[in-house]
């Protein structure tokens, strides 16, 4: 659903957008962000939407980086039952992100705006990953799992390594994390 809406912003403000299925995820080598996702039925996507401006001149680039955890149970380190709703709530960034550009298109700035969304679902079951579990980032690093509920690290590891393609003068990071 935050895909579909971020295209649906996208095509309405004219920014171009791609949303990666997980085998595009997969291609980009995003360890992290199919690690937190393998636990659900939901299939974890990575948005890009971008803005060019009319005069590209020597432009300088900024990235928006927003975490998309549509829902954080914590994983298999399951969180309290007592204000598990609110783990809807994981996901402002991204909504942060959506927001920010579609008022980049209206305020139509001089710099390049990009803005990435890492987003899945956090879930325990069967195929979950686990405490001790060994992931390879998309950045080749091993990074071994101590905590599940500490997937935002992951997802934005992923997503900030994807960002240095652009060489970006600038990367906001609009992220909740625990213990942060």
């Amino acid at each position: 659903e935050l895909a579909k809406e971020a295209e649906k912003m996208a095509k309405e403000f004219k920014l171009k957008c791609k949303v990666f299925t997980e085998k595009e995820i997969e291609k980009e080598n995003m360890g992290g962000l199919l690690a937190v996702s393998q636990g659900s039925k939901v299939p974890a996507r990575f948005i890009t939407l971008e803005y060019t401006p009319s005069q590209v001149n020597k432009s300088k680039t900024l990235v928006v980086v927003g975490k998309g955890v549509t829902f954080d149970t914590g994983g298999i380190n399951i969180k309290p039952s007592d204000r598990m709703d609110e783990m809807k709530f994981d996901m402002c960034g991204a909504a942060q992100t959506i927001g920010i550009m579609q008022a980049i298109s209206q305020l139509k700035p001089k710099h390049k705006v990009i803005g990435l969304i890492p987003t899945c679902f956090n879930m325990p079951d069967g195929n979950s990953y686990f405490p001790s579990s060994v992931v390879r980032m998309r950045s080749g690093k091993l990074v071994e799992i101590g905590n599940t509920d500490a997937e935002g690290r992951l997802i934005l590891a992923d997503a900030l390594d994807y960002a240095k393609q652009f060489n970006p003068d600038a990367i906001i990071d609009l992220a909740t994390l625990t213990g942060a």
